[in-house]
């Protein structure tokens, strides 16, 4: 039996990265949350102005012309394919039409915008080594490595389970470590040392040297809180 990805391994509530959003009717910008309003407004302006053939291009995402003026590129966040369109800043889910959250939505503009071009480098750091990572280094492990830690420090077989079902691709590094395709660009792994009598448990969540030329350090954190709330989510069955 198969989930809404096709995966066998286990039960993920809703969809395997929770992603999937409300039927797509694009709100006014005085709908937009208050938290992402400013953000959001900036960036779609932004991207108004932009060349969509030349951000497609850095961000490797394909781009399609619609229409004389309209074009459309193809944003997959971690497996889930997205449409931006140019110049209207609609977002939707390009399987269902579904609009996602106005964060996501401006995450996608930010890494369009964002994106150098820059190859990836296949050279990992940790979070704190980013572009100011220091300054959201804190927070990022609060919120994203302690709970993975609290879970899986004693437990690699399910952490191993609950990264496979995510469609994490084995690495050689730590005790169990797996990489995920966030986004074209953007890899991030995952790792985790076991715990035992004499050293705590460990879990780093990395992220390739390039980055910082794809989005600001604290999109990347909200990248990574992703991966940390869907691995938390994970529920095997019964």
């Amino acid at each position: 039996m198969h989930n809404e990805l096709g995966q066998t391994p286990g039960v993920l509530r809703k969809t395997p990265w929770g992603l999937k959003g409300e039927p797509m009717t694009h709100s006014p910008s005085n709908e937009v949350p208050s938290r992402y309003r400013d953000a959001f407004a900036k960036a779609a302006q932004e991207w108004q102005e932009s060349d969509p053939s030349v951000q497609a291009q850095r961000s490797g995402c394909p781009l399609e012309p619609v229409e004389p003026s309209t074009y459309r590129v193809t944003v997959s966040f971690y497996g889930t394919a997205y449409v931006v369109e140019h110049p209207t800043t609609r977002v939707w889910v390009q399987e269902t039409g579904k609009m996602p959250s106005y964060g996501l939505q401006t995450l996608f503009l930010h890494y369009l915008l964002t994106a150098n071009g820059r190859p990836v480098s296949g050279e990992w750091v940790s979070f704190r080594e980013l572009p100011d990572g220091m300054f959201y280094q804190h927070a990022f492990r609060q919120r994203s490595l302690l709970p993975l830690e609290s879970k899986f420090g004693h437990d690699q077989p399910a952490f191993e389970r609950a990264a496979t079902a995510l469609r994490g691709e084995k690495l050689d590094l730590a005790d169990s470590s797996f990489r995920f395709h966030a986004l074209p660009r953007v890899p991030l792994a995952a790792l985790l040392w076991t715990g035992d009598e004499e050293f705590p448990p460990s879990v780093q969540i990395l992220f390739d040297a390039s980055a910082g030329g794809y989005l600001p350090t604290e999109d990347l954190a909200m990248v990574g809180g992703m991966l940390n709330g869907s691995l938390l989510r994970y529920t095997e069955k019964p």
